[in-house]
């Protein structure tokens, strides 16, 4: 492994490691791993920190995916705790009421959510600490409360003045938002004590699942109580695929996990880890093999139950082969304008004595979810729901029960019978880019951590619907020479540059396989905090 000078230090520590979206979700994580919890009782006690320092971008009104490997068992195993349509989610419903999209956000724009489902199903199958304890810093920090940070502050200020209920909840009982205000959320304090003492019923029946409930009903939503019965997490066989000297696991459908084994694949053939190409020249085909994966992404991504998404095609290097072959085609398809949608998400990952490791990340999709907020439980509603189309023809296409396609995607890489790195971003179509950059800095480059996180990226656009018709660019972070930037541009690219910290939040997680110790690497670009021990 190559150590850099970056921006950050590279955390290391013997016994256990936690990378994560906030110091507080850190630092909880490292308690338990201190007190003797594993390396899944981290990860599930710094995703419920993460859903009350981070409500805008997570919560148990939203969804989350994760991969998991247990040194005891060997194997690397997937869960899907993604959420469906309710019952009444049709297409024949949105086009009634005169909409040929579904909305981005409000009522309308709500999946059932299934967060709360995989925590509990996590917890049951891998968690050895009470979740009492592994709820408890979560809950003490949403009721005594905490300072918000600058992007927090910065969030509350953009959406409510068009949201009543971000309005109502984050700005109203506060005043105007501003970095070091004491953020105090008792009605999310208390609908997790709830789920810590009640389980399922805590949040799926009971006083929070009728809140849920009436607040979308009177908001003009269909979201039901009886959508919130059936259990909503599935465990599934992860992805792989080789690339060079590692096994590459990802997440299956609905997630758009193949994406990444798709784009390695493609990219394996071309020499990116002898030194023989220009940085310019790898740029180049990183972004053909982007744009040959988008493609299949639209043309196939969904939720298996309902259709064929043909993943065993897509990941196989002699599919990876055919699509390397229309290069030259694909460089030269022009695209149209319409609006943009952000996104966000938080990842995390955690690391223990034991050797086992998960790669974990929530999300209510776009920043506050759906935008309501259920009664006062402090419970942010995903707006997933408007991942689907609206043409019963496409993949993806809106289906009571089914799940959208899913920008959430978690890594793991393994060299031989060992971890190499465990990693993920937010992102929307960033994180499948993001994460092929960074796995590229770690396998091809041998980069430690913390300066694959920090290196520039680059984010090429158009990606999926509805990003699918914007006009094609080429982001790139300040750090690139000029001269990589004159010979992207000769190559046909339009390129600009950007702020150096603009794409994703990458985390990662490497095991040096010499010394034996974790390595923790954590992005500048937004809030985010390594600790080791």
């Amino acid at each position: 492994m190559n150590f850099a000078k970056a921006a950050r230090p590279v955390i290391m520590g013997q016994s256990g490691m936690v990378s994560c979206g906030h110091q507080l979700g850190a630092l909880t994580g490292i308690d338990i791993l201190r007190e003797g919890g594993n390396a899944v009782d981290a990860a599930l006690a710094a995703a419920f920190v993460m859903a009350v320092v981070k409500p805008e971008t997570s919560g148990p009104g939203g969804d989350l995916f994760a991969l998991f490997y247990m040194k005891k068992t060997g194997k690397v195993e997937a869960l899907n705790s993604s959420g469906p349509a309710p019952a009444k989610a049709t297409i024949e419903y949105f086009q009634e009421h005169g909409l040929k999209t579904i909305p981005q956000y409000g009522p309308l724009s709500i999946a059932v959510p299934g967060a709360v489902d995989g925590w509990l199903e996590l917890h049951k199958k891998y968690g050895t600490k009470d979740l009492a304890r592994l709820t408890a810093d979560a809950i003490r920090i949403a009721r005594t409360g905490f300072p918000i940070s600058q992007e927090f502050a910065e969030s509350v200020d953009e959406f409510s003045n068009e949201f009543p209920w971000v309005d109502r909840c984050y700005r109203q009982p506060f005043g105007m938002p501003k970095p070091g205000k004491i953020l105090v959320q008792k009605g999310l304090g208390d609908a997790l004590d709830k789920i810590a003492q009640n389980g399922r019923d805590g949040f799926y029946a009971g006083e929070i699942a009728d809140k849920i409930c009436a607040t979308i009903k009177a908001e003009g939503g269909i979201l039901a109580p009886e959508d919130l019965q059936p259990v909503v997490c599935q465990w599934l066989n992860p992805l792989s695929s080789t690339y060079r000297n590692t096994l590459v696991y990802e997440q299956p459908p609905v997630s758009q996990g193949f994406m990444v084994l798709e784009m390695l694949n493609i990219a394996e053939a071309w020499p990116f880890h002898d030194g023989s190409m220009s940085r310019a020249d790898i740029i180049h085909c990183q972004v053909a093999a982007k744009k040959l994966t988008f493609e299949d992404r639209i043309r196939y991504l969904e939720d298996p139950k309902f259709g064929d998404p043909k993943i065993a095609m897509l990941i196989s290097k002699e599919y990876a082969a055919k699509r390397r072959e229309l290069f030259g085609e694909i460089m030269n398809r022009p695209t149209a304008t319409v609006a943009n949608q952000s996104s966000d998400t938080t990842y995390l990952c955690a690391a223990d004595r034991d050797g086992n490791a998960i790669s974990f990340i929530q999300s209510i999709f776009a920043p506050f979810g759906s935008r309501v907020i259920a009664g006062d439980t402090g419970v942010i509603m995903n707006n997933r729901l408007c991942s689907f189309g609206l043409d019963p023809q496409k993949a993806n296409a809106l289906k009571p029960g089914k799940r959208p396609a899913h920008t959430l995607n978690t890594y793991m890489v393994f060299r031989g019978d060992e971890v190499l790195a465990v990693g993920g971003s937010p992102g929307a179509d960033d994180q499948p880019q993001t994460n092929f950059q960074i796995i590229h800095d770690l396998v091809d480059l041998g980069m430690d951590p913390q300066s694959a996180v920090e290196a520039p990226r680059w984010s090429h656009q158009p990606g999926t619907p509805p990003r699918d018709q914007l006009p094609e660019s080429l982001r790139v972070d300040e750090g690139l020479d000029q001269a990589t930037l004159d010979s992207l541009r000769e190559k046909g690219h339009d390129v600009s540059v950007v702020e150096r910290w603009s794409f994703g939040s990458a985390k990662v997680i490497a095991r040096d396989q010499e010394n034996g110790c974790w390595l923790g690497g954590a992005d500048p670009r937004r809030v985010a905090y390594a600790l080791g021990y």
